[in-house]
């Protein structure tokens, strides 16, 4: 629980579903109207994103543990030779001493047709459990398994379809508005400019789908979303925070709603969020370079060594 990779996917996870740091919610309130109330716009996102969270967590759970526990039944209905274990009744077979026949037997043993490997329910539950697996594997071989799975199947992918316009809508209005609000001839050429910049959007896209592609996925998913997103929003809270001044906003919340909101938030801002953010970029810095130091320290290693 105290992994420093996992504290940061979930920020990033956050961040993803709220358009933190992307600067899309900046620009979509940048055509409202100046009365808008936008606290109750902040706490319902916020609340609807929480409970959608909680129901997807409580589906990737279930999921994951059925597809590891399937993978793990594969051995049911195999003739083996000199077993010590029942490999035709595999749900009697304990992982422990699963675990004890390999290493004595199963690791030498050679059986047609069968892959037989030392398995746990820990290792089959993380695969394909996390990144584009989430979508393309775990939930797509649960739902296989549902009566009328093609109507579900379908239903699935029109939702992966929609998540990912919306999502494409909110970066590229983050993108697109600044520069045609401080622009005028950008301005002028708006539908232009949008165009060329969903065609160079796609080209560049185009790299994530060759057969290296998810490779780049992982790559680009650690770092350049994921630490840089946090050190963005680290910035952007520092200069609401104590550049602009924090009461100075809620002044600005004030007028625009005509009304005091809760002077919490004021050290929420400040303090609160602050450290946490910076308390998770400092453990990913310092993880980061504890892995560059002890990949190093193996490559010295190999090369150093006779055989």
């Amino acid at each position: 629980p105290l992994e420093p990779q996992v504290w940061r996917q979930a920020a990033t996870q956050v961040f993803f579903a709220l358009g933190l740091g992307f600067g899309s919610v900046i620009a979509y309130s940048s055509f409202n109207p100046q009365n808008n109330n936008c606290h109750r716009d902040a706490v319902t996102v916020s609340s609807v994103n929480f409970l959608t969270s909680v129901l997807a967590s409580s589906v990737v759970s279930p999921s994951s543990r059925f597809r590891a526990r399937s993978n793990l039944n594969l051995l049911s209905g195999v003739e083996l030779p000199d077993l010590l274990v029942n490999a035709t009744e595999a749900e009697s077979v304990s992982l422990e001493a699963y675990a004890d026949w390999y290493q004595a037997i199963g690791r030498n043993l050679v059986v047609p047709g069968n892959n037989i490997t030392n398995c746990t329910l820990e290792d089959e539950m993380k695969k394909g459990v996390e990144g584009t697996g989430l979508a393309f594997i775990a939930f797509t071989e649960a739902m296989t398994q549902f009566p009328g799975s093609p109507f579900w199947s379908a239903l699935f992918f029109l939702m992966l379809l929609n998540l990912g316009l919306s999502t494409m809508f909110g970066t590229m209005a983050g993108i697109l508005t600044p520069l045609t609000d401080t622009f005028t001839h950008l301005r002028r050429r708006k539908l232009a400019f949008t165009v060329c910049s969903c065609v160079v959007g796609f080209v560049i896209g185009l790299l994530f789908t060759q057969r290296c592609g998810n490779y780049f996925v992982v790559m680009f998913d650690d770092y350049s979303a994921t630490l840089p997103l946090i050190i963005v929003v680290v910035f952007q809270t520092v200069s609401i925070a104590w550049v602009y001044g924090a009461d100075r906003f809620l002044e600005d919340i004030r007028r625009m709603l005509g009304r005091q909101v809760w002077a919490g938030y004021k050290y929420l801002w400040k303090y609160v969020c602050l450290l946490a953010m910076l308390g998770l970029l400092s453990a990913s810095l310092v993880r980061m370079w504890v892995l560059t130091c002890t990949r190093l320290l193996l490559t010295c290693a190999h090369l150093c060594s006779p055989y």
